[in-house]
Formats: C-alpha cells, sequence, structure tokens
C-alpha cells in the first residue's frame, strides 16, 4: 500500500496521487471524541406507531416497548445485520426510552390492559330482590301437612 498504490497517479484525483491528495486536506480533518460510540453513527432508523397491545413490527419481527407509548409515533434505530434477538434502540421525541426486545407472544395475552366497561350503567338504584319461589330444598325440609 504505502509503496506502490499512495505514491500512484489516480484518475479519480485527477492524476494526483492519495497520498498528494491527503496532504492537501489533511488540515479539514476532524478527529472524533475518544467517548464516542461509533456504532451507534451506523445504526439505521425507521418510524412507527406503537399499537394498542404496546407492539411495534421491524422487519417481520414484533418487539415490545413501554405501555406509556401506545399511540405514539417513535423511532427504532437499530443494526439491520444483529439477530432480532439482540434487540433494539427505541427513541421518542429525541430521547432514548428502552431497549426493546422480540415479544414473547404467550406472556403478551396474559397483560391486563385499561378497557372502558363495555355494561350499562343504570341511573338509579337496584330495588330489593324479589322474595324467590319455593325451592327445591326448602320444599323437602317442609314437614308434610297433616291431613
Amino acid at each position: 500500500m504505502e509503496g506502490e498504490y499512495h505514491q500512484s497517479p489516480h484518475a479519480g484525483l485527477e492524476g494526483q496521487t492519495p497520498l498528494d491528495q491527503w496532504a492537501l486536506s489533511a488540515d479539514q480533518v476532524r478527529l472524533l471524541e475518544p467517548e464516542l460510540d461509533l456504532e451507534a453513527l451506523f445504526l439505521f432508523e425507521t418510524k412507527r406507531r406503537v399499537q394498542r397491545d404496546r407492539t411495534v413490527s421491524l422487519n417481520g419481527t414484533v418487539f415490545e416497548v413501554d405501555a406509556a407509548l401506545v399511540g405514539q409515533n417513535v423511532t427504532l434505530r437499530f443494526d439491520p445485520s444483529a439477530p432480532p434477538a439482540r434487540g433494539i434502540e427505541v427513541w421518542h421525541l429525541d430521547r432514548f426510552v428502552a431497549r426493546a426486545q422480540p415479544l414473547d407472544a404467550y406472556a403478551n395475552c396474559f397483560v391486563r390492559r385499561n378497557r372502558p366497561a363495555r355494561t350499562l350503567q343504570p341511573d338509579a338504584k337496584p330495588s330489593a330482590p324479589r322474595p324467590s319461589a319455593l325451592t327445591l330444598r326448602k320444599l323437602a325440609a317442609r314437614q308434610p301437612d297433616e291431613e
């Protein structure tokens, strides 16, 4: 590399060598901070709406997210080459919320959700129950009438 490639003129660099081109632009190179997470810079992003069962779907995999995000649009950040079991980052309003894991469908079916009651609520209090008819038990316990 050092002896041949960097010293040879390139048509893509208008006849200059890579070493000469580097020397011309070296003062414009910015160094990154050491604490910068390089992997995070290359994550893919996509937007999704959180469903009522607190899930989002990405590339055929369903992920569980925080229930507080139901109905909200979130940004999912992920590595497309990583397995789904690694999880994805969930961001809301430009803030990291949590790392979502693939859905455990069996456990999710038992999650209690707040739903409005679908029964009619009476306006008045119910009246006292009517006296019940004679039950078989009471009938058997009765003494036979004397004739």
